[in-house]
């Protein structure tokens, strides 16, 4: 039985390019590795190490399209004031040798999408760069911490910071702009900013922290640890302009070990689809 009923799905996003803008969606299909399409592209240094907005705040400006309706093909990106980029599947050399990329603690490998793209990303960023495209053969693992109650044996996920998902209550960011309006902070925090793929609304701020096992619609799903926050979250997604908040104010009241906590990492048992409206009930909590 349910243990809350009222929860649903309020919104769906997927971030095709790492550290890039996301894309709101009503449906998001999930393959072995989470939302299909997401975290699948990266930019990487002259190194091999991937850039993200923490260091390169403009990446937030980056905006992707999928030029498929599978959102497995080529992607589509624009930038200030740069002319569109089209970057096809055939114009990737997938015969070529792979690449390996470090994201975090694991070597990932992904096909390199060229020269142009190569030029067209070393503009928008404002440092050099290239794109690269997540491998079909890729198989990074799944950490056990993400994984809740299933078995992370055999799982993989792509170029996300760990969880296939993450997930976050629309009454939490509610409470957390409440405290800035308190403190007399003029602007609230966009959801945008915490960069969670499944927002979920009819809940309390936080519920989301005691939820062990959920199903989403017809999916069965396991809440792992919680999202520790970075540097990202103080980021304007419009502007690519860094301010202190939400950071200060999250560390008078969310503060855990290794840093401050927003949103609960969250992985699937099976393939699937999650919608937007999809009921949300929680099957078991935290012991």
């Amino acid at each position: 039985m349910s243990l809350a009923s009222t929860a649903r799905v309020a919104a769906l996003y997927v971030h095709p390019l790492k550290s890039a803008a996301g894309i709101r969606v009503d449906e998001l299909r999930l393959d072995e590795r989470g939302a299909v399409g997401d975290r699948r592209w990266v930019l990487v240094d002259p190194h091999g190490d991937m850039i993200t907005a923490r260091e390169t705040h403009c990446l937030l400006l980056i905006r992707p399209s999928f030029l498929t309706a599978d959102r497995n093909g080529g992607l589509g990106l624009t930038a200030p004031g740069l002319a569109p980029l089209t970057v096809p599947l055939d114009a990737i050399d997938l015969a070529a040798p792979t690449r390996l990329v470090c994201v975090w603690d694991d070597d990932v490998v992904a096909h390199d999408a060229g020269d142009v793209a190569a030029a067209w990303c070393t503009a928008a960023a404002g440092r050099p760069c290239r794109l690269l495209r997540l491998a079909d053969a890729d198989r990074r693992p799944l950490a056990p911490r993400f994984a809740g109650s299933i078995d992370p044996h055999a799982r993989y996920v792509a170029m996300s910071d760990g969880a296939p998902l993450l997930l976050l209550g629309i009454a939490s960011i509610d409470a957390l702009n409440a405290r800035l309006l308190e403190s007399g902070h003029a602007d609230v925090m966009d959801p945008r900013r915490f960069r969670a793929n499944v927002l979920v609304t009819g809940t309390l701020p936080h519920d989301e922290d005691t939820w062990r096992d959920i199903r989403i619609g017809d999916v069965s799903l396991s809440v792992g640890s919680a999202c520790t926050r970075c540097v990202l979250t103080t980021v304007d997604p419009d502007t690519a302009e860094r301010g202190q908040e939400p950071l200060r104010t999250f560390a008078q009241y969310r503060r855990a070990d290794g840093g401050v906590i927003f949103g609960m990492n969250t992985t699937h048992r099976e393939p699937g689809v999650l919608r937007v409206g999809d009921a949300l009930q929680v099957l078991s909590l935290r012991e």
